[in-house]
């Protein structure tokens, strides 16, 4: 006997539609729908044609069948390729002169978000933090928004960083300086400054994401 394996990338958007439904009312119901309660919720009101879609899932893998059972359908693994495992990112509590060179230390981590695999970049090192307030309100942030900083990412000019001046984190956009000077541009701050020496402050990292409250 051919055993098949389960390939879910290789099905079409109806298939994944009639999956979905499959695995929202069992989750829901606690038995698998019947054909005629599949055309229902698909819209499909031939019974043949859903017939048609489920034997095709049976044959890529992604389901399984009693045959003369009404309730038999059975979801393939419930760790399957269909979704994307989340990857699970730090949200850290502050930043500090204290904490600059260990921002993950366990006791500064506040809990672990989950994200998607394809938002992140394979090679970065990341975190989440709650947005500081200063720098960067007019193009939107705010002290309701989470970002998301790859400290492992080096900046280009035009890329919004985070920054830790003296003793307070900000928000700036990145421009490369003349004579190795650094310029972080903010839309307003209480900061009269622009110009930066490497040595006087430190880029923690770029910001990939941000997340807003409504």
């Amino acid at each position: 006997m051919i055993k098949l394996i389960a390939n879910y990338s290789t099905l079409t958007a109806k298939q994944k539609k009639v999956y979905s439904v499959i695995e929202s009312y069992i989750k829901t119901n606690g038995i698998p729908p019947t054909v005629r309660e599949i055309g229902e919720l698909v819209g499909e009101k031939t019974p043949g044609a859903v017939q048609g879609i489920l034997n095709r899932l049976e044959q890529k893998g992604v389901i399984k069948r009693q045959l003369g059972a009404a309730r038999s359908i059975q979801l393939v693994s419930q760790d399957d390729q269909m979704y994307s495992k989340p990857v699970f990112i730090p949200k850290i509590k502050k930043i500090s002169k204290r904490n600059l060179d260990d921002l993950t230390s366990i006791y500064n981590i506040e809990r672990y978000a989950p994200f998607a695999p394809e938002v992140l970049d394979g090679n970065g090192s990341f975190f989440v933090i709650d947005s500081p307030t200063d720098g960067l309100e007019e193009s939107g942030f705010t002290a309701d928004d989470t970002i998301l900083v790859n400290t492992s990412a080096e900046p280009t000019d035009g890329d919004i960083v985070l920054i830790f001046y003296e003793t307070r984190a900000l928000l700036r956009r990145y421009y490369a300086g003349e004579n190795g000077t650094l310029s972080l541009k903010a839309d307003s701050s209480i900061l009269d400054k622009e110009i930066f020496e490497p040595d006087e402050v430190r880029i923690i990292g770029r910001v990939e994401g941000r997340y807003s409250k409504f």
